[in-house]
């Protein structure tokens, strides 16, 4: 909706719209907001939760990022670190395992964050979800972007080490 209040302000500004035609358009989204408001998923995020990169040498990387950014480590497992910015937003950095080194996913901290619920959204609007678990899940955006979704607070995950 934001969307369509600034363009219609936008075509008022460059004299494409009268005064009336913006406020009778404006007033017709009004009306319609409640539908509208009920239908958009509630998922409000509050916070980049962490970034994890895919590299091939998952000790080099660590050292590059511990020595020039002064990260400590929080968790770690021979083929994952992660590096803790703050409480609540980390540094992943996990084993390429032949793969290219490359940006493997973002995660957006969400308010009130309930897995299931937010799967359910998701799905609905034709998204394939992923590693649903308590803790969070994964989709594909339009371009190809792993999203991992979690509470904000979400500590992030090492396989065992043994």
């Amino acid at each position: 909706m934001d969307y369509i209040i600034e363009k219609l302000v936008s075509d008022f500004e460059k004299g494409r719209l009268s005064r009336r035609q913006l406020a009778s358009a404006l007033a017709g989204l009004l009306a319609g907001a409640p539908n509208v408001q009920a239908a958009a998923p509630n998922l409000k995020a509050v916070s980049v939760n962490h970034v994890t990169l895919r590299v091939p040498d998952v000790e080099r990387a660590t050292h590059f990022y511990q020595d020039l950014f002064g990260m400590t480590m929080r968790k770690s497992s021979p083929t994952v670190k992660i590096l803790s910015l703050n409480p609540n937003c980390f540094f992943g950095i996990e084993a390429a395992n032949g793969k290219a080194p490359d940006v493997d996913h973002f995660a957006l901290g969400i308010q009130n964050f309930k897995a299931d619920a937010t799967a359910g959204m998701l799905e609905k609007r034709g998204l394939k979800v992923s590693g649903v678990s308590h803790e969070g899940l994964k989709f594909v955006d339009p371009d190809g972007i792993v999203v991992q979704l979690n509470a904000p607070d979400y500590p992030g995950y090492v396989p065992d080490k043994g």
